[in-house]
């Protein structure tokens, strides 16, 4: 505000066209229009009104504001307001909106928060400045210098509650997300689980089978009976396949590995396997059933 507030009174030209002002498209009637900006600051749930002390306007509460002045855009104009003003360096958040009054003054108000200063205001122009809730505000309404005052307020706080809103469900969805993905994986879980219930039950059942075709007689093997034994147990096998299952390859002279070999006999440390008692699967890289080995 300070000594361009003075001059309130005076018009913008009227060019009678469309004039384009930071962006900003405003008619020609608009123009002439007093444009000034202001700022919004929010401190400990409070806002800071400054009171006029000039002409007809003393005694009346209003944002640290100002008309725009030549070479400043809205938002550094209003910085340059907040501190004559206050005393205060202000940082702009972001701006809240425009307010236009039967198309004689035009406010733009931008939410703004104090990075530095102290209270220093020009007493010739400025009477006082305090801190205000939002309800004693509302209580002085008629000792506002005009409807932007809380009409700024109020609208910087529905900003704040929708971005508030929109936070809190950003939040909501993902953990709603997290809550999916952690059911698809406790699903999936349970799955494995029971999935290797079924092959820790299977795998007996072809270890029998191992062991009794390991004693067929020679002369035996070329039997149907033998034959349909031999295909039964493939059948188990490809099941097991087919359900990730993978035999883990052990063969004599290899290291002894604890990892997935069972040792059963030998001693020291440079064993090796002698002997395949049992085979050993894995699911998904997974030991299911250490391979039992003879080692020596």
């Amino acid at each position: 505000m300070c000594m361009s507030e003075k001059n309130e009174e005076k018009k913008y030209p009227d060019s009678g066209k469309r004039e384009i002002i930071e962006g900003k498209e405003y008619s020609g009637q608009i123009t002439k229009a007093n444009i000034a900006s202001g700022v919004v600051i929010k401190k400990d749930n409070k806002y800071l009104l400054v009171q006029e002390n000039i002409g007809k306007i003393k005694g009346l509460w209003n944002l640290p504001a100002g008309k725009v002045e030549k070479g400043l855009t809205f938002a550094e104009n209003a910085k340059k307001e907040a501190k004559e003003e206050t005393g205060y360096d202000v940082k702009i958040i972001k701006e809240i909106g425009i307010f236009q009054k039967d198309g004689e003054s035009v406010r733009h108000a931008f939410e703004a928060e104090i990075i530095s200063g102290e209270l220093k205001f020009p007493k010739e122009e400025i009477a006082d400045v305090k801190w205000f809730t939002m309800e004693e505000i509302k209580k002085i309404k008629d000792k506002l210098r005009s409807d932007w005052v809380l009409g700024a307020i109020e609208l910087m706080e529905e900003q704040r509650n929708i971005n508030a809103y929109l936070d809190s469900w950003k939040r909501c969805q993902a953990d709603f997300d997290n809550y999916k993905k952690d059911q698809a994986k406790q699903r999936e879980e349970f799955r494995k689980y029971v999935q290797m219930d079924v092959i820790l039950q299977l795998l007996p059942v072809l270890d029998n089978f191992e062991i009794s075709l390991a004693h067929v007689p020679e002369e035996k093997k070329g039997n149907g009976w033998v034959e349909g034994i031999v295909h039964i147990k493939r059948q188990i096998e490809d099941v097991l396949r087919n359900n990730g299952i993978e035999e883990i390859v052990v063969k004599s002279g290899d290291k002894f590995d604890p990892e997935i070999h069972e040792a059963i006999g030998g001693e020291g440390k440079k064993q090796v396997v002698k002997k395949v008692l049992r085979k050993g699967y894995k699911l998904d890289g997974r030991i299911v059933r250490a391979a039992r080995v003879e080692v020596g």
